[in-house]
């Protein structure tokens, strides 16, 4: 079946429909996938090292850059498992299957990763707080809730509702394409 909108043709029916993308749409969704990935290395590569290398030490030493590194890594190890996830959507996309289970299954999980690197954030500067009061004499708790964390717990909520709303339609597409 032959079905030509927004410039793209489907050869297909179903779930094993497959557009044929431009160049250049294949390349953004390729250059995509890759920036996420890197993405993913980088975030905690660049929290490691800044703890690491920084040039000003840290007050209580060694045992408090591994607290801060461990709380770091605890809202940025969900988003970069996320980005590799959107990795795999992006390279669905790629090749021209925007419904696929797998490239679906991959958007779902960058709005979890997302979701759970939001949900983190706030508790990870908390622990990091009580833990460089511990030494010294009253233990202090403090817990930011900012307008960035607030739209990025948006911006999962309303990409897991797309990834929702494509496996719907995406399950709707085969049960129609039994028909035909």
């Amino acid at each position: 079946m032959l079905n030509r909108s927004a410039g793209a043709c489907v050869r297909e029916v179903g779930s094993a429909a497959a557009l044929r993308l431009s160049p250049r749409a294949r390349l953004a969704f390729s250059t995509l996938g890759v920036v996420a990935a890197g993405l993913a290395a980088l975030l905690p590569a660049l929290a490691i090292g800044y703890w690491l290398l920084s040039s000003q030490p840290v007050a209580h030493g060694t045992g408090m850059q591994m607290v801060a590194i461990a709380t770091a890594l605890l809202h940025l190890l969900p988003m970069s498992w996320g980005l590799l996830r959107l990795r795999v959507c992006l390279a669905q996309f790629a090749t021209g299957h925007p419904f696929a289970a797998e490239g679906i299954a991959g958007l779902r999980d960058f709005a979890l990763g997302t979701g759970l690197s939001a949900l983190a954030k706030p508790f990870a500067g908390m622990l990091f707080m009580l833990a460089s009061s511990w030494n010294g004499g009253p233990k202090q708790i403090a817990i930011e809730i900012s307008s960035d964390v607030m739209i990025l717990a948006l911006f999962a909520g309303v990409v897991a509702s797309l990834a929702w709303a494509m496996e719907k339609a995406a399950v709707l597409a085969e049960e129609n394409s039994q028909f035909v």
